[in-house]
């Protein structure tokens, strides 16, 4: 049936399943149309809806890309006919052109990427972490997309995954990264062999402790997920330290909104310096939140790298300061650490955006590969298998 666009009016309402169950409504006015499911309401002008037209004409399916020129539709197009047919919306415009929308797509493409939040995210201290890192067999892994899917998703809800029965060589950690995708190359080289031999000019290259810190903040694109793999394990100590950054500046923004609020709005300079070979400088705040204003995203925290100051005011600096160093003392809190004694058959993989690491001092020889993988390829990994 179609009907004129001259009223407000619910068009139809749809009950399916887009991997939750999702009751839908859309209705069309004179300025747009409005989608609804699950609560979650999100209205969008015409223009966008002819913009997404995935007719033949539209778009190149032998490329895959959009073929529309935007310059060439109106601002006020608007439909001229709507019929539903099941979960399919079928358009013909003022202009006499024809398009069809699935339903399902609007809610996938539209609605669930808008309401994504951190409320998937599970944020943990040592007592709410007690049965510890989600463990996966490397054989079911490398074969099992299923498996895979459910690692990533690990990292995702708890910020990071264990993967057991690794070769302990140097090549090991370099197919678990590429089950997922390529390594994300750095100044340290593909893959990082990291011992105590001073072979760098780097904490890391010492048997000493190393504090709760994340690694490259000092780049824009930082690494996304690392991925450590002790091939040769210390006699004495050594181990892995593990805590949740979005947990601690969760605990920060409820008991000391003040500082939380800075730590977010301040941008502060990054360094890594190493005299005649490295000057790498970036500009960001400490605790990086999403678009929404809202929502985590990254967390900048590594007390071994310089932060520039200089270009702040002196009241920004002494609140910096401040905020810092409440923030630092829930980082440093025991109760907010896990600690884990890796395996060499076990190749450890986590957010570096969201955990912070460390490592216990040691004695005798340790050795410890380490690789970098993009955000990017993470996630993009993630939405494909979930698709």
């Amino acid at each position: 049936m179609f009907r004129k666009l001259t009223n407000f009016k619910l068009i139809r309402q749809v009950t399916h399943v887009v991997g939750r169950q999702f009751n839908i409504e859309t209705k069309f006015d004179v300025n747009g149309i409005e989608i609804k499911a699950n609560n979650v309401i999100k209205k969008f002008p015409y223009l966008w809806l002819r913009d997404n037209c995935k007719c033949s004409k539209c778009y190149n399916y032998i490329a895959d890309e959009i073929d529309i020129d935007l310059t060439k539709l109106s601002d006020s197009i608007k439909p001229d006919k709507v019929e539903t047919v099941k979960n399919i919306i079928s358009v013909t415009w003022d202009d006499g052109h024809k398009s069809e929308y699935n339903l399902e797509n609007f809610v996938k493409n539209s609605l669930m990427s808008i309401n994504e939040s951190n409320k998937e995210l599970y944020l943990w201290n040592s007592e709410l972490i007690k049965t510890g890192i989600p463990k996966f067999s490397y054989e079911q892994y490398s074969k099992d997309n299923l498996v895979l899917k459910h690692s990533l998703q690990s990292i995702k809800k708890y910020g990071a995954a264990i993967i057991e029965g690794v070769k302990p060589d140097e090549k090991s950690i370099t197919q678990v990264c590429k089950r997922i995708g390529p390594i994300q190359n750095s100044h340290f080289g593909a893959d990082c062999i990291v011992t105590n031999s001073l072979s760098f000019k780097d904490r890391a290259y010492t048997n000493l402790s190393l504090k709760a810190h994340t690694d490259t903040v000092y780049l824009k694109n930082s690494a996304g997920v690392e991925m450590f793999h002790v091939i040769t394990p210390a006699k004495v100590g050594g181990e892995s330290l593990l805590v949740d950054g979005f947990y601690c500046a969760e605990l920060l923004r409820q008991n000391h909104p003040e500082d939380f609020d800075l730590l977010t709005k301040l941008s502060v300079e990054f360094n890594f310096l190493k005299e005649g070979a490295y000057d790498f400088r970036f500009k960001s705040p400490v605790i990086e939140l999403d678009l929404n204003g809202k929502d985590l995203k990254q967390i900048r925290f590594n007390p071994y790298h310089k932060i520039n100051l200089d270009h702040l005011s002196y009241q920004d600096i002494t609140g910096f300061y401040k905020a810092m160093r409440k923030f630092t003392q829930i980082i440093q809190n025991k109760s907010n650490e896990l600690w884990i004694g890796l395996r060499e058959d076990q190749v450890l993989l986590f957010d570096n955006f969201r955990l912070l690491h460390g490592r216990a001092s040691f004695k005798g020889n340790r050795k410890l590969i380490t690789v970098y993988l993009s955000r990017d390829d993470w996630l993009s990994k993630l939405n494909v298998l979930e698709a």
